[in-house]
């Protein structure tokens, strides 16, 4: 073998080394790839867990698609409005309220708080509505009521509040809430579930607005409050066009001819005498009656109807908080010995606000007084 053969074998030989070691080196960091790989992919079933609900849980929302949809809150339909703003009394605006309940609860009731006490008034839909009329309780024997009469609603089970179990019996849900007069709680509507059905918002917003309709009540002489009348519909006139309106025919001139007389003057008039004159026939004097009371002006008269509904307010309001005494008193003919002192503080009311010329030509607090409580009977009134 002479020498370039040698150096040819010499250079195979390195270049087989060489290749050897190159496998070697990636075999090497194949190896390290795939651990790498291995560890990636190990941490990676740590990142994202085969059980996805691991990862982003899913149950709590599926549970919640699932429950059913609550009903949605009942609207207050402007005819419920229009039928509490027809009431003129206290009584005609919370008999209207109950009624207007119909729907939104089960029975129903107004509570009146008065000295210490809470007592039924009237009741729509109860199991006995005039047992509710007899129903008393110490204000403070009631939790649900004591926070009532401190301006909170209430809603809550009557096995946990043995005053309001006696009334409207026991494992009841019901709802109380505060109603005010002239900035002071005065009583609560109470409104029972039935199948379900207590539409808290909606007997909040009607007892609310029945609250402000008794505010007002002697300052609404219009019945309906014009914001609640049925509207007119109207249609705009079509315009007139051009030449609409007008006469079809022609103007025409007059024409005034002289008559040619032919020099011949007119005849003088004539003037006939005058007749002699007539003596009339002698009359029996007549006697002509006294003139009649002159009739009021308008601001007169508005003056007097806004004293006849203050005084309509006001009796109203004696009744409504003493009704049992208005009974006992009518069957025995001594109203105002009964609730002398509520006349007469609500008498002194009136005279405070009721112009003294109104007041020395009626005495509606009186009219009010017979009518309200007595009946139509002023003996009854003991005076």
């Amino acid at each position: 073998m002479d020498e370039r053969h040698e150096v040819v074998a010499e250079l195979e030989e390195a270049r087989e080394r060489a290749a050897g070691l190159l496998r070697a080196k990636l075999d090497a960091v194949a190896g390290h790839i795939r651990e790498a790989a291995a560890r990636a992919a190990s941490e990676l079933e740590v990142v994202v867990p085969p059980d996805l609900e691991i990862l982003l849980p899913l149950a709590p929302v599926t549970r919640l698609l699932q429950a059913p949809t609550p009903p949605p809150a009942p609207a207050i339909a402007l005819e419920t409005v229009r039928g509490l703003d027809e009431g003129r009394a206290q009584s005609e605006v919370l008999k209207a309220f109950l009624a207007r309940l119909e729907g939104l609860c089960g029975g129903r009731a107004i509570l009146v708080f008065r000295e210490g006490e809470v007592l039924g008034w009237h009741a729509v839909g109860m199991a006995d509505d005039a047992a509710v009329r007899s129903w008393r309780a110490r204000l403070d024997a009631s939790a649900a009521c004591a926070a009532v009469a401190a301006g909170k609603p209430v809603l809550l089970e009557s096995a946990g509040d043995d005053a309001l179990a006696s009334l409207i019996g026991a494992g009841q849900r019901a709802l109380l809430i505060p109603m005010s007069l002239r900035g002071k709680v005065v009583g609560a509507a109470l409104a029972l579930e039935a199948n379900g059905t207590l539409a808290t918002e909606a007997i909040q917003i009607l007892t609310y607005l029945a609250g402000l309709l008794l505010e007002t009540l002697a300052v609404r002489p219009v019945v309906p409050t014009p914001a609640l009348a049925e509207p007119i519909t109207m249609g705009a006139a079509p315009p007139l066009g051009e030449g609409e309106g007008e006469s079809p025919f022609p103007a025409v001139e007059p024409v005034i001819e002289e008559l040619d007389t032919g020099g011949v003057a007119a005849p003088e008039p004539v003037v006939a005498a005058a007749p002699p004159p007539v003596e009339p026939p002698a009359v029996a004097p007549v006697a002509v009656p006294p003139p009649a009371a002159a009739p009021r002006t308008p601001e007169e008269e508005q003056k007097h109807s806004e004293a006849q509904r203050f005084a309509r307010l006001l009796v109203s309001e004696i009744r409504l908080y003493n009704e049992q005494a208005v009974q006992e008193g009518r069957a025995n003919r001594d109203i105002y010995q009964r609730l002398k002192e509520d006349i007469d503080r609500s008498r002194e009311m009136y005279e405070q606000r009721v112009p003294a010329d109104v007041r020395a030509t009626s005495n509606y607090f009186f009219e009010e007084l017979v009518r309200i409580l007595a009946d139509g009977d002023p003996d009854a009134l003991g005076v």
